[in-house]
């Protein structure tokens, strides 16, 4: 298997091509996993049993968790590499800010305290940045040219999906307040995030990074669709923690472990 031949300050050597298969049963495990214990929180007759509480926030910490300490694994790897090392320890960062987040939001629940606008919602959104300096860190590491009509697709998606928020958002609240700017933080980070994972998949097609960043594409594209619906549930109150969105931020983790394995593969 070929691996990256690096000398210290330098940068490892990506070929321009190389065949990765993608193995589809760990997409069929993924979902698997994730739909039985989304029946089994199902089975709870109520969505505020605070079992069903304590289930959900650990399944939710425990997928990215299993992402974070991938990404852990190849920054380890790579940590000589000004691009690798620092932009996959960024995302590692990122993930664990996710489990810090829904750590704090279910101890404040469980106080009876507000658990948003908290500082959970700080540790939550921290995400966004730091996985948009990975995404953009490798991006412009390989200087790739991009289509026009791309770059016109990856700046419109967010702004047309953060404007239908905010337009549906003020209408039903009538108000900008807190909830209404942190409901729009989440749908900017998500969706600028999303936009950017396939100019990833774009650029690297019909390279040695082309199976890894379609496989990340789909995890992010998962979890932030999950994003997403949440917020749009919010606003109608709509959301439980026995809601099906609930498998998209679990299968949306795991896909990106499996995406980041195979990165480890190739680089």
């Amino acid at each position: 298997m070929f691996r990256l031949h690096k000398k210290i300050n330098e940068e490892p050597v990506v070929p321009d091509k190389l065949k990765e298969k993608i193995d589809y049963k760990i997409f069929c495990v993924i979902t698997v996993i994730v739909v039985a214990f989304q029946f089994y929180l199902n089975t709870f007759k109520s969505p505020d049993d605070q079992t069903v509480d304590f289930l959900a926030s650990l399944i939710y910490s425990l997928t990215a968790l299993i992402a974070a300490i991938a990404a852990f694994v190849i920054s380890r790897r790579y940590w000589n590499s000004e691009v690798f090392g620092k932009s996959y320890l960024a995302l590692a960062v990122g993930m664990m800010m996710n489990v810090l987040g829904e750590g704090i939001y279910y101890v404040l629940e469980q106080q009876s305290q507000v658990p948003s606008p908290s500082i959970s919602d700080w540790a939550s959104l921290s995400f966004y940045p730091l996985a948009f300096y990975h995404l953009t860190k490798n991006i412009s590491f390989f200087k790739p040219t991009i289509r026009k009509s791309l770059k016109l697709f990856v700046i419109l998606m967010p702004i047309v999906i953060t404007s239908v928020y905010a337009f549906i958002q003020f209408g039903e609240e009538q108000a900008a307040d807190t909830t209404f700017f942190l409901g729009l933080a989440y749908i900017v980070g998500g969706t600028v995030i999303l936009s950017a994972s396939i100019l990833g998949a774009a650029v690297f097609r019909q390279g040695v990074l082309g199976v890894p960043w379609l496989i990340l594409t789909l995890g992010i594209v998962l979890s932030t669709v999950g994003d997403v619906l949440y917020s749009y549930l919010d606003v109608y109150n709509l959301y439980t923690v026995q809601h099906p969105v609930n498998l998209l931020w679990s299968s949306g983790f795991l896909v990106i472990a499996y995406a980041l394995y195979k990165h480890k593969k190739v680089i």
